[in-house]
């Protein structure tokens, strides 16, 4: 099975889509960024990899969201 391919405003633009046609399909989609392979958007395989995929994502929200409380109160205190 072959990996599909799309530039990065293609995938930008229609990320939903793109993410929708990974999940169904199984296949994985590369993402170019200057003709160069930049970013790979692939299917979680198993249920044992979500629960890590999860806990990877719910750990950057946490960050992020304390990046962006902390980034919010500088600009208030200026």
């Amino acid at each position: 099975m072959s990996t599909l391919t799309l530039g990065l405003a293609e995938a930008k633009n229609n990320f939903s889509k793109v993410a929708s046609e990974v999940h169904r399909s199984g296949r994985s989609v590369t993402v170019l960024k200057n003709n160069k392979p930049w970013v790979l958007i692939s299917p979680v395989q198993s249920s044992g990899e979500n629960e890590s995929a999860v806990s990877v994502a719910v750990d950057f929200m946490d960050e992020y969201g304390k990046s962006l409380k902390s980034w919010r109160n500088d600009e208030q205190e200026k």
